[in-house]
């Protein structure tokens, strides 16, 4: 017997956002997990805390220290956590 796989979907671009909102929508969309509230000057660490929740623990999210910027950070995690686009 197979254990059916548990997939997440956030629907929510960054392109377009700012921190804030961004930030709000992951809250909002994964509420049960224990996201705090950063401002963008404190991207990074909102970043570590949403990559290091038990719901983000099976994907290969990487290091928001890797990244200039939280656009392109929050980009590469949604497509990480949604997967390719068609």
């Amino acid at each position: 017997m197979s254990v059916p796989s548990i997939t997440q979907h956030f629907p929510f671009s960054p392109e377009y956002s700012t921190w804030e909102d961004w930030n709000g929508n992951i809250t909002i969309y994964f509420g049960s997990q224990p996201i705090g509230i950063t401002s963008e000057d404190e991207w990074q660490v909102g970043a570590t805390q949403i990559m290091n929740l038990a719901v983000f623990a099976s994907y290969p999210v990487s290091a928001p220290e890797s990244f200039d910027n939280w656009q392109d950070w929050a980009s590469s995690f949604t497509q990480i956590v949604n997967g390719p686009s068609s």
